[in-house]
């Protein structure tokens, strides 16, 4: 079987079957037994999977990394393979997996130049899999990884990336207020929580204007009080920063820290900041974005602010990700969306590349 012909039929068994993240159990399956069918030796990392392939140089490690999880996305494509339920592939980890299991294929007929590990990573998607695979040993000896992430924006057959911040790192925090409740005719004898978050949320607007092109500050969600003519004495900012300077980042959650503390001092509320997920900026190795460069011609793309647990393993190891394109005139939906789709060929660029960094 060919590369188009086995390409397409593994992302469309994929794709029928999406799972969230820490749940792909069919996924990891399905996986499974492709490997197993092709002889290959492998280990499982919770639902995720780690497949070795000795070469002929067996002093160097490089590693090709897919995410294998979907979202929360009930799919509305008309194709052939759509998914039933509540989830779908709408960030192409279908195209993604399909890709490494064709490497796989190809690592199974003919000894590569050097070791490869194939790491087959659980929820990219949810609360870090990818740091969470990395405490399994994921990629300890690694000396290099590699990864691709399908783009509509890009036609089919190009490949983009960047030197540097690739995606943003992202915090994501809430920030309770706690004051006194009373009765809105004696409002002086309470603390009012929601007037302190409001403060708040008004303050923190130009956290960021003197680093804007740099950051993003938002607050996307506010609550707070329990009845009209109630002083509220509890309510919460659900906020993100997304970020690509560490510095930066702590600089500015400083800022909003002393926002916070100028806010209890005026309304004699509390409160307390909670943060639930750190992710570190998505920076590409120079030497392996050249080392791509040198093998296929790669566009300059701009970094974005939206993150990717990718952004882990490069603070262990070298390495790189690359924009892979997929649009056509059938398929220009954006990630996740629930008409996100592309066409199998697509998938051919990225299979290319991975043989040529292999062999």
């Amino acid at each position: 079987m060919g590369h188009t012909d086995y390409l397409i039929q593994t992302r469309r068994a994929l794709h029928r079957i999406p799972e969230p993240s820490e749940q792909e159990f069919a996924t990891s399956d399905y996986i499974a037994a492709q490997l197993k069918a092709m002889g290959h030796k492998f280990r499982r990392l919770g639902t995720g999977i780690v497949c070795d392939v000795k070469g002929v140089d067996t002093s160097r490690l490089i590693a090709l990394r897919c995410d294998i999880d979907a979202l929360p996305i009930v799919e509305r494509t008309d194709c052939s393979f759509k998914a039933d339920g509540n989830y779908m592939h709408a960030c192409g980890h279908d195209g993604h997996t399909a890709m490494l299991l064709c490497a796989a294929k190809m690592l199974a007929e003919r000894k590569p130049k050097q070791n490869v590990r194939l790491l087959f990573q659980f929820g990219e998607e949810g609360d870090g899999g990818a740091e969470k695979m990395m405490a399994m040993g994921a990629i300890d000896g690694v000396d290099e990884i590699f990864a691709f992430h399908m783009c509509p924006e890009l036609p089919i057959g190009q490949v983009a990336s960047c030197e540097g911040a690739m995606f943003a790192g992202t915090v994501e925090f809430d920030v309770a207020f706690t004051g006194k409740s009373c009765h809105c005719a004696c409002a002086a004898d309470g603390r009012d929580a929601l007037k302190a978050a409001m403060r708040f949320y008004e303050r923190a607007q130009h956290v960021n204007d003197d680093c804007r092109n740099g950051t993003v500050f938002h607050i996307g969600k506010l609550t707070g009080g329990t009845a009209r003519n109630v002083v509220a004495n509890e309510a919460v900012a659900y906020c993100t920063l997304r970020y690509f300077d560490p510095d930066v980042m702590d600089m500015l959650m400083m800022r909003l820290e002393g926002y916070l503390v100028e806010g209890n001092n005026l309304s004699g509320t509390d409160h307390r900041v909670t943060v639930h997920a750190v992710y570190p900026p998505l920076i590409n190795h120079p030497a392996s974005l050249a080392k791509v460069r040198a093998l296929v011609k790669v566009q300059t793309c701009a970094p974005r602010f939206t993150a990717e647990d990718f952004a882990f393993y490069l603070q262990k190891t070298e390495g790189c990700m690359l924009w892979l394109g997929c649009r056509d005139e059938h398929h220009v939906s954006p990630l996740h969306s629930d008409t996100f789709g592309f066409d199998e060929k697509a998938l051919l660029t990225g299979v290319e590349i991975y043989e040529k960094l292999l062999y």
